[in-house]
């Protein structure tokens, strides 16, 4: 656990990081440690999960060892931003370890072009007496090619395999916590300008797929929808530009071309 002086309001708490081998879920193991007395700033890691998701119920497939996975609560955040900051914070440091780093596609993935290599899923949770968030977020490390030939909506890939070198997921995960602390202290402001500077197809016509929903409208589309991705909102709502109009999706997923 990290140490340092009392925590003033609108700091981060110290990290609180519990290490395991094996686990069903880092998500389900925070809820779990949050309902025995854990607190904002729970970091758990596991260097093989048995029962991994991702987002919409989907399974997240690792093999011992050869990725990183952590989650982390957070407090005074919603989902959205929660999920960014993580996303931004482990991208920031691929970066600062010497690598280009991926690029950030809305609303939940970490890619290189349209091939994935991590994802991020956060959940919220009551604890402590108020409303916290717990994110999760995976990373592939050491895949070979030959290992990732596996069904996905996104053709994955690695770190090993998109900047050519092995990775080490524990100072990843390191600096990630460091740069996190850094985001926080910046604003919201500062963080979503790094963000919105590192997204996937940028100006570019994508797929948005069903079910998604448009803010202003009743209900979930169900049929594909194609326009110009113009950005992300403050509220994290992807900005689509469609014979003209703005739309704002609030949910969804983002395909390019």
């Amino acid at each position: 656990m990290e140490k340092g002086s009392q925590r003033r309001k609108g700091e981060l708490p110290p990290w609180d990081i519990r290490e395991y081998k094996t686990l069903d879920s880092t998500n389900l193991e925070a809820r779990r440690l949050l309902a025995s007395g854990a607190r904002e700033g729970l970091v758990v890691t596991a260097r093989h999960q048995t029962g991994g998701r991702g987002r919409m119920g989907r399974e997240w497939f690792d093999l011992p060892g050869k990725s990183l996975m952590f989650s982390l609560v957070l407090g005074e955040v919603g989902g959205f931003q929660a999920a960014a900051m993580a996303a931004l914070s482990v991208l920031s440091a691929v970066v600062e370890l010497g690598g280009r780093g991926p690029d950030l596609k809305w609303p939940n993935d970490l890619v290189y072009g349209d091939r994935k290599v991590g994802g991020v899923l956060s959940e919220s949770c009551a604890a402590e007496g108020r409303e916290l968030v717990i994110v999760g977020l995976g990373l592939n490390l050491s895949y070979l090619p030959g290992e990732l030939a596996i069904p996905a909506r996104m053709p994955p890939t690695s770190l090993l395999v998109e900047e050519g070198r092995s990775w080490d997921g524990v100072e990843i995960l390191r600096v990630a916590l460091r740069r996190l602390r850094e985001l926080w202290k910046k604003g919201g402001q500062a963080w979503m300008e790094a963000y919105r500077s590192r997204l996937a197809y940028m100006g570019s016509t994508v797929t948005v797929n069903p079910p998604y929903a448009v803010a202003g409208r009743p209900g979930k589309r169900e049929e594909e929808i194609r326009g110009v991705m113009r950005g992300v909102d403050d509220e994290g709502n992807l900005l689509l530009e469609v014979g003209g109009e703005l739309l704002r999706i609030v949910s969804g997923d983002v395909a390019g071309g």
